[in-house]
């Protein structure tokens, strides 16, 4: 099955989004004008980033000065850890050194970054930051507007998955092909349930909906789009997890089955599914356990 929202990689930084595979389902689509506003803004979110930040290189630096401080804090306090282990000897052995010099790149690699994320407060806590905020959020309700999507319309997300095609084969673009937390705004349509983009809306009728199936399989993602932390609050019973690479997972999240002119999926977040499921119709009733 393709994913609903998945879609194929041509350029490096795609703005706007291509249309998903499953753009045969889009029942309307943003005007032109506001999607060049859009795409504008989204420009700016970069350059926004790029303050915020200090250089990767520079944060990958020191990132290894201070593994590098705490590995020579760990051999200086297995030096004195021995049963046999006497103060002269540990001396001999560069005690001090260790001591010294691994402290001394720890704390140092520490202030860099405690600098940063104060630095990164400032910049995204700024007046320019905010006015471009907000003005994101009208351009963006213009065209919510524009497609007649209603101000009721609840925030969820839905997970997409973003690929290339080498040789014939799809090919995930993120390492070890997570999938894309992708923002949206739900509501029912008579007998259906749409979901819209600032770029389209998707209008999926309840009589192509074939089946939903709760998939016992961890699913890595990226990107949190609430305001509360993943790992707090409503969202803490999901055991949400991050690991090294930024990379997040879930233990299962819910397939819609959708039939068009091929088999299509909706992966939904388990913590969407209780604001989901009311809109699916009487095939959310039935709910069927699945591995795959």
């Amino acid at each position: 099955m393709k994913n609903l929202f998945g879609f194929l990689i041509k350029e490096k930084s795609p703005w706007p989004l291509p249309e998903p595979d499953g753009r045969e389902f889009i029942v309307r689509r943003a005007e032109e004008g506001v999607k060049s506003r859009l795409s504008a803004l989204d420009r700016e979110d970069d350059n926004v980033e790029k303050a915020a930040n200090f250089p990767k290189w520079l944060t990958n630096v020191f990132g290894i000065l201070l593994l590098c401080g705490v590995l020579l804090l760990a051999i200086a306090i297995e030096l004195t850890g021995g049963e046999d282990m006497t103060y002269e000897i540990a001396v001999s052995c560069g005690f001090w050194w260790f001591i010294g010099f691994g402290g001394g790149i720890t704390l140092v690699s520490a202030v860099f970054f405690v600098i940063q994320v104060f630095h990164r407060k400032a910049v995204m806590n700024s007046a320019a930051v905010k006015e471009h905020e907000a003005q994101y959020e009208r351009v963006k309700r213009e065209a919510l507007d524009n497609m007649l999507v209603p101000q009721n319309a609840v925030p969820v997300d839905v997970f997409s998955y973003p690929y290339t095609v080498k040789n014939g084969k799809q090919k995930g673009t993120l390492l070890a092909n997570p999938l894309i937390n992708l923002p949206a705004y739900a509501f029912r349509d008579g007998e259906a349930l749409c979901l819209a983009r600032e770029e389209y809306v998707v209008r999926i009728p309840y009589d192509c909906i074939v089946s939903l199936s709760r998939i016992g399989k961890k699913r890595l993602f990226v990107g949190w789009n609430k305001q509360e932390q993943y790992n707090k609050g409503a969202f803490k019973p999901y055991k949400i997890r991050r690991n090294s690479n930024g990379q997040m997972s879930v233990k299962f999240c819910y397939r819609v089955e959708i039939r068009g002119s091929e088999a299509f999926e909706l992966l939904i977040p388990p913590y969407e599914f209780e604001t989901l499921s009311p809109m699916l119709g009487y095939k959310a009733l039935t709910v069927v356990d699945v591995k795959q």
